[in-house]
C-alpha cells in the first residue's frame, strides 16, 4: 500500500466528481467526472514525491486495481513523455484500447516521439495518433499564425509510422485557463474533435 504519514490507505475512492458552475459542468453534468492523483493522498499538496521506478510502478497499478471507480465510460491516464517505468507499467498492467501521443514542434522533441510509437509497437499498444501542443499562435489582430517553436515535424513522424495528425493546438491563453478550470471540454472552434472521435473508435472497436 502506499505509506503517509501516521496513516495507509487500503481502499482509495476516486474524488468527487469536479464541480464547476460559471465555466464549467455543474450539478448533474460535474457527475461524469472523477479524477486520481498522487497529489489527493498527499498530506500536502506541495510535498515532493521523490520515488524511485518500483515504488512509481507499484502505485500506478494500485490506481488501477485498487481504487473505486464505480461506472466509468473512459479512463486517460496522463504520463510522462518518454519511455520510462510510468509508461511501461501501464502498458504492462492495464488492459489499453490505445494511445495519443502529443508532442511539440520542436525537432528533439520528433525524436522523443519516435521512441514512443517505437515503444508502442514492441508492446502491442494502439497509437491511435498525434497531437501537437504550442502548433502555433494566432495573432489576435489579423488572425496570422506564427510559429513561434519553429516549423512543425509531426507530419512527417506521422508518414513515418502511418499514423494520423489528430489535431494542432495553438498557444493559446483560454485554452491554458480552460485546462485549469477543468472545462477543457468547452473549447471551441473544433479543436480535439478529431481526438476525441479517435477515442471514441477505439473504445467501440
Amino acid at each position: 500500500m502506499i505509506p503517509f504519514p501516521d496513516k495507509k490507505y487500503s481502499i482509495i475512492y476516486a474524488d468527487p466528481p469536479w464541480s464547476y458552475s460559471d465555466s464549467g459542468c455543474s450539478g448533474a453534468a460535474a457527475a461524469q467526472y472523477a479524477t486520481m492523483s498522487i497529489n489527493e493522498l498527499l498530506p500536502d499538496e506541495t510535498s515532493p514525491v521523490v520515488w524511485r521506478g518500483p515504488v512509481i510502478a507499484g502505485v500506478i497499478k494500485q490506481f488501477w486495481s485498487d481504487v473505486i471507480w464505480n461506472e466509468v465510460d473512459y479512463m486517460f491516464v496522463d504520463l510522462p513523455p518518454g519511455t520510462g517505468d510510468a509508461p511501461l507499467t501501464v502498458f504492462q498492467s492495464i488492459p489499453l484500447d490505445g494511445i495519443i501521443i502529443v508532442t511539440s514542434p520542436q525537432e528533439l522533441v520528433s525524436m522523443i516521439v519516435s521512441k514512443a510509437v517505437e515503444m508502442a509497437k514492441m508492446m502491442n499498444v494502439p497509437v491511435l495518433g498525434l497531437i501537437e501542443n504550442y502548433s502555433y499562435v494566432k495573432c489576435p489582430c489579423c488572425g496570422e499564425p506564427f510559429k513561434v517553436y519553429g516549423e512543425s515535424h509531426i507530419d512527417e513522424v506521422a508518414a513515418k509510422y502511418d499514423l494520423k495528425v489528430l489535431d494542432k493546438l495553438p498557444l493559446d491563453p483560454q485554452i491554458a485557463s480552460l485546462c485549469d478550470r477543468g472545462a477543457i471540454e468547452l473549447m471551441g472552434d473544433g479543436l480535439l474533435d478529431n481526438a476525441a472521435d479517435a477515442v471514441e473508435a477505439a473504445h467501440r472497436a
